[in-house]
C-alpha cells in the first residue's frame, strides 16, 4: 500500500505540491501568528516590568497601550503621592505613539525626566549621552541594533527628524525616550504625563501603598506592575478572539484544498478504482488508502509549515523590533490542526470512491 501511495502522489507532482502548501499554509497561519501574539505581549509587559516601579498610576479610561497621543494626567498628582505612607520614588512618564517603519506599524515614543526614571529603573547610558535638548532622544539596544542606528543617527518624531544622542539599557517601556518637557511642548500638553512610576520603600507592603493611593486619590487606575498583563489584556480584549479566527481559519484552509485536491484525484482515477475493485478490493481498503494518501500529504505539509514559520520568525526578528515566542505546544496544536484536516477533507472523496459501480468505473473515460 506504501508503495501505491508514493507512486501515485510522485505520478501527480502538481497536485501533491498544491495539497502540501495548503495545509503548510495553514500551519504556518497557527505558529507565526500564535508566535507573535505571545511574543508582542510579553515583550510588552517584559518592559514595563522593567521599569522597576511597583505601581503604576494613571487615569480611568487611559492606557498605556492606548494610540492615542493624548496625556491626560497631570503631572502634579506625583506631589500628592510622594507625601503617602510607604512612598519612596515617584517618577511621570508620557507616552506617544506614531506610525512606524518595522513591527506592527506604529512604535511609542516615552518622556521621561531621566534623574527620577533612572533612580528607578536602574537606567544608564551605555553609549553617547543623556538628552539635552528638544530635538534629541535615546534608544534601547535592540532599537540601535535592528534599525542600524548609532550616535548621530536621525529617526522621525512628530514628523520631525530629532538626533540620537545616546544608547540605554537595560530595556524598559518604549524603546525611543525623550524629556518629558520637550514631549509635553510637541503635544502642547503643559504638565501633563501618561501615568506616574511608583516606587515603594517596602516591596513586601506594596498592596498596603496601593490601597492607601486608592483611598488618597480615588477614580483612578492604581495598578501593581506585577499585575501589569492582567491590565494588557483589558487593554486588547479582543486578542483571545483573534488566535481563535486564526485557528479556523487554517482548519478551513487545510481543509477545503485537501478535499478539493483529493475530489479531484478521485475523477482523475475512477477507472484505476474500478480495476481495484474488480480484483477485490474492498470499500475500507480504497478508503484506508486515499485517507493514509491524504494523511502523507498532510504530515509532509506539517513539517514544511513548522520549518517556514520558524524560518519566518527568525527574520522578522532578524530585521524588526517584534518579537516572537514559539511553543512546543503551539506547534503541537498546529501539527494536529494540519493531520486532522487533511483526514477530515479526504474523508468525502475516499466514501464516494469507495462507493463507485466498478463496472461504471471500468467504462469510465
Amino acid at each position: 500500500m506504501d508503495s501505491l501511495i508514493i507512486s501515485n502522489l510522485q505520478q501527480r507532482p502538481t497536485r501533491t505540491l498544491i495539497s502540501v502548501s495548503g495545509v503548510a499554509l495553514g500551519v504556518i497561519l497557527v505558529i507565526l501568528n500564535t508566535g507573535l501574539v505571545r511574543g508582542i505581549l510579553n515583550d510588552r509587559i517584559r518592559r514595563e516590568r522593567g521599569l522597576g516601579a511597583e505601581i503604576q498610576f494613571t487615569r480611568k479610561g487611559s492606557s498605556v497601550l492606548s494610540p492615542s497621543s493624548i496625556m491626560s494626567l497631570d503631572v502634579r498628582y506625583g506631589d500628592r503621592i510622594r507625601q503617602i505612607e510607604g512612598v519612596k520614588l515617584v517618577s511621570p512618564v508620557g507616552r506617544y505613539v506614531q506610525s512606524g517603519q518595522s513591527g506592527l506599524g506604529f512604535e511609542q515614543v516615552d518622556g521621561i525626566d531621566f534623574e527620577g526614571y533612572a533612580a528607578i529603573s536602574g537606567l544608564r547610558i551605555l553609549e553617547g549621552r543623556v538628552f539635552q535638548h528638544d530635538d534629541e532622544v535615546i534608544i534601547d539596544e535592540l532599537k540601535a541594533r535592528q534599525g542600524k542606528l548609532g550616535i548621530g543617527s536621525r529617526i522621525q518624531v512628530f514628523g520631525k527628524s530629532l538626533t540620537v544622542t545616546g544608547i540605554y539599557g537595560p530595556e524598559s517601556g518604549a524603546r525611543i525616550k525623550m524629556n518629558l518637557a520637550a514631549l509635553q511642548r510637541y503635544l502642547a500638553a503643559e504638565n501633563k504625563c501618561t501615568f506616574l512610576m511608583i516606587k515603594v520603600a517596602d516591596p513586601g507592603r506594596q498592596e498596603e501603598v496601593q490601597q492607601r493611593i486608592n483611598t488618597e486619590l480615588p477614580q483612578n487606575i492604581v495598578l501593581l506592575t506585577r499585575d501589569i498583563s492582567t491590565g494588557f489584556s483589558r487593554a486588547i480584549p479582543g486578542i483571545d478572539g483573534f488566535v481563535k479566527a486564526v485557528v479556523a481559519l487554517s482548519i478551513i484552509v487545510s481543509l477545503l484544498v485537501i478535499l478539493l485536491a483529493m475530489y479531484t484525484t478521485i475523477t482523475e482515477r475512477t477507472r484505476e478504482i474500478g480495476i481495484l475493485k474488480s480484483l477485490g478490493a474492498s470499500k475500507s481498503y480504497i478508503v484506508t488508502t486515499i485517507e493514509r494518501e491524504a494523511v502523507t500529504i498532510s504530515l509532509i505539509g506539517v513539517v514544511v509549515g513548522t520549518v517556514l514559520a520558524l524560518a519566518a520568525g527568525w527574520l522578522i526578528e532578524r530585521f524588526t523590533t517584534l518579537q516572537l515566542e514559539f511553543h512546543w505546544t503551539w506547534i503541537l496544536r498546529a501539527a494536529l490542526i494540519g493531520i486532522a484536516a487533511g483526514a477530515v477533507g479526504a474523508l468525502y472523496p475516499a466514501l464516494r470512491a469507495a462507493n463507485q459501480d466498478p463496472v461504471k468505473a471500468l467504462s469510465y473515460e
